[in-house]
C-alpha cells in the first residue's frame, strides 16, 4: 500500500499558478485545494483536514501575514510553507518566527516544492500524533509534554527532537522538580527505542554495593540476602532506554563499572563470572554542577564525556513565569479530576500570588501547592488566602534588580493573608491597618474586595 501524500492547500491570488499546480500535485497523488483569497481558505480548512498550506505572502485583502496568525492560532497542526517574490524574502524570515514551517522564494523548482511538502507533511502528521498522545494521557491523568509556551521550552523541544532519534548518550541538567525525567521520557518516546522499555533509577536511592546490584543484578549466594538470581536494570533495559537520575551521587567505584558497560556494552553479575551484554539507551540527569565535582574528586571525567555527549538543560520555573497561569490551569484540572471536585479555579489574585514567589522546587512545588490548596479550599473559586504555601516563602524579585517597595508590602500582605486563612479582619489586625485600609489593597491588587 502507498503511503498517505499530504492534502495541500494553496493560497494565492495567481489563477495560472493555482490550476497549473493542482495539475502537477494531483498527478502526483496529493489531495489538493486552492484558493485566491481568505474567504476560500477559512471554507476549505473548515470543511477539509489540511496538512500543509502554501500561503502567499501578497494577497488581495487580508495579507499573507494575517492570514497566517490566524492558522497558527486556529489550526496549529497545519504546517505552513510561504510563497514569496524577492522583494518580501525579509517578511518571509519574519513569518517562519511566527511560526512558518519554511518559505520558497518565486519562480521556485516543483520538486523542490514538493519535496517540502513531503518534510511539512511529516512535521505536521507527528503533531497529529503527539496530540493523540497526549489526550490519551490526558485521561489517564498525566502529560509526557512540558505544559508551557515559553521559548525555552520551544529550544528545549527542538533539541529533543533532534537527539532522540539517535543512540547518542545524553545528560540532562536541571534543578530538582524542573522536570528532568520527563525529558528522558520524550527522548525515550520519541527515539528510535521507543518500542523498547523504559527504565528508571534514582542514583541517590541507593548506597554503593546496593546500586551495583540494583544496576547489575546478582546471582544466587553473592551476598546474605542474596537468595535467588536476580536480573539488573540493565538487563531489563536491553533494546529501550536506562534513565540514570542524580548520577552526581554514584560512588566513584561504581562509576568505574558504569563506564565500562558504557565502553563496551559488557557488564557481570554481583557474584558472576559471566560477561553479559545488553544495548541499552542511556539518558543520565543530575541537578549538581559535575565539573566541580571532578575538580573535588567526587566524579570521573572520563565517565562526564561519556555521559555527556548531548547536553540538555531545562529551566527553573522562576525563568519561565509566564507559563505558571498554564500549569495553574493544567494542575487544576488534573486535581479537579482525580478528587471529583470539577469547575475549581483559581482567582487572579490567587495566580498573581503563584507568580510572585520564588519556586525553588520549580514544577513538582507548584504541582504540590496547588493540590493541597484544592483539597483545603471550601468553594470553587480558590482565593489568595486559599493557596498553601511554603514555610518561608520567598517572594521573587523583578527583573533588574530588588523588588519595590510596594512589591515587598504587596508580597507580605498576601502572605499574611494567608497564613490567617483568608480572615481580613486577623490580617489586619497582624498588619496593623484599619479593615478598610485592607481591603482597598487587596481591591487595587485584584479588582476584587
Amino acid at each position: 500500500m502507498n503511503p498517505r501524500k499530504a492534502c495541500v492547500l494553496l493560497v494565492d491570488d495567481e489563477d495560472k499558478l493555482r490550476k497549473y499546480l493542482r495539475k502537477e500535485f494531483e498527478r502526483q497523488g496529493y489531495k489538493f485545494h486552492d484558493a485566491g483569497e481568505r474567504a476560500g481558505a477559512v471554507a476549505l480548512l473548515a470543511a477539509e483536514r489540511v496538512d500543509v498550506v502554501l500561503l502567499d505572502i501578497v494577497l488581495p485583502g487580508t495579507g499573507g501575514m494575517d492570514i497566517l496568525k490566524e492558522l497558527r492560532k486556529e489550526h496549529p497542526e497545519a504546517q505552513v510553507i510561504m510563497l514569496t517574490g524577492n522583494a518580501t524574502v525579509e517578511t518571509a524570515v519574519e513569518a517562519m518566527k511566527m511560526g512558518a514551517y519554511d518559505y520558497l522564494t518565486k519562480p521556485y523548482n516543483l520538486s523542490e516544492l514538493m519535496l517540502l511538502v513531503d518534510r511539512a507533511f511529516g512535521e505536521s502528521r507527528l503533531r497529529r500524533e503527539n496530540e493523540v498522545l497526549r489526550l490519551q494521557l490526558a485521561r489517564e491523568g498525566r502529560s509526557r509534554d512540558f505544559v508551557g509556551r515559553d521559548p525555552k521550552l520551544a529550544e528545549l523541544r527542538a533539541v529533543v527532537k533532534r537527539v532522540a532519534p539517535t543512540a547518542s548518550p545524553v545528560l540532562i541538567t536541571g534543578e530538582t522538580g524542573t522536570g528532568k525525567e520527563l525529558v528522558a521520557r520524550l527522548i525515550h518516546e520519541t527515539g528510535g527505542h521507543a518500542d523498547g522499555p523504559f527504565v528508571a533509577v534514582n542514583c541517590s536511592a541507593f548506597q554503593e554495593t546496593l546500586l551495583e546490584s540494583e544496576l547489575f543484578g546478582h546471582e544466587r549466594g553473592a551476598f546474605t540476602d542474596a537468595v535467588s538470581q536476580k536480573k539488573g536494570l540493565i538487563e531489563m533495559a536491553d533494546g529501550g532506554t536506562l534513565f540514570l537520575d542524580e548520577i552526581g551521587t554514584m560512588a566513584i567505584g561504581m562509576q568505574a563499572k558504569l563506564l565500562r558497560f558504557l565502553d563496551h556494552g559488557e557488564y557481570r553479575r554481583v557474584g558472576g563470572t559471566r560477561v553479559m551484554r545488553a544495548t541499552a539507551r542511556i539518558v543520565s540527569a543530575t541537578n549538581q554542577d559535575l565539573a566541580q565535582a571532578i575538580k573535588g574528586g567526587r566524579f570521573r571525567e572520563d565517565l562526564l564525556y561519556r555521559l555527556n555527549v548531548v547536553s540538555v538543560q531545562v529551566p527553573p520555573l522562576r525563568e519561565r513565569k509566564g507559563d505558571i497561569a498554564l500549569l495553574v490551569e493544567h494542575f487544576v484540572a488534573k486535581g479537579s479530576a482525580a478528587h471529583g471536585r470539577g469547575g475549581r479555579r483559581l482567582s487572579p489574585a490567587a495566580i498573581e500570588r503563584l507568580m510572585a514567589y520564588h519556586w525553588p522546587g520549580n514544577v513538582r512545588e507548584l504541582e504540590n501547592v496547588i493540590e493541597r490548596s484544592m483539597v483545603m479550599a471550601e468553594g470553587d473559586v480558590v482565593g489568595p488566602g486559599d493557596i498553601v504555601m511554603p514555610a518561608g516563602a520567598v517572594p521573587l524579585e523583578p527583573e533588574g534588580g530588588a523588588a519595590s517597595l510596594a512589591a515587598v508590602e504587596k508580597a507580605y500582605i498576601l502572605e499574611v493573608l494567608a497564613r490567617t486563612d483568608g480572615n481580613k479582619t486577623k490580617a489586619a489586625a497582624i498588619l496593623g491597618v484599619d479593615v478598610k485600609t485592607l481591603y482597598n489593597k487587596l481591591k487595587g491588587y485584584s479588582g476584587e474586595a
